[in-house]
């Protein structure tokens, strides 16, 4: 079976080096970012409001590699690559939860951004804390 995705949007940042990213999104919350969503998807973005929590699922557009075994970070030990945070994965799937702080159009800008600048959207979901406990 063969999945293909399209993206929703892009995201438009100040990190243009996987290395200037910082590691979590939920750390990072002195930078913004913007997601533009493409025009077919904008009435899909009705109802996220501002100083809401949401979840962006996306693309690691500049991974190179996929090791089904890697040492995470900070650690000492080799591990299978979904019990970590790795970019580096068979399907490259990113997931942030970040903060809307502003609507305006077909942007969504908000604060915990550790992705780089044209990563592509797959998707947005709704962040909530009784379903999804820190």
């Amino acid at each position: 079976m063969k999945i293909i995705m399209e993206p929703i949007g892009y995201i438009k940042s100040e990190f243009k080096q996987k290395q200037e990213l910082p590691r979590q999104s939920v750390l990072n919350t002195d930078k913004r970012a913007i997601l533009e969503i493409l025009p077919k998807y904008k009435e899909g973005i009705e109802g996220i409001k501002e100083n809401t929590y949401g979840i962006i699922l996306f693309h690691f557009h500049q991974s190179t590699s996929s090791p089904l075994k890697l040492i995470p970070h900070g650690k000492e030990e080799m591990s299978g690559v979904f019990s970590s945070r790795s970019p580096n994965r068979p399907n490259g799937i990113g997931m942030s939860i970040v903060k809307f702080t502003k609507i305006e159009g077909s942007t969504l800008e908000f604060e915990g951004v550790d992705m780089l600048d044209g990563t592509p959207v797959l998707d947005i979901k709704p962040y909530n804390p009784e379903l999804n406990p820190k």
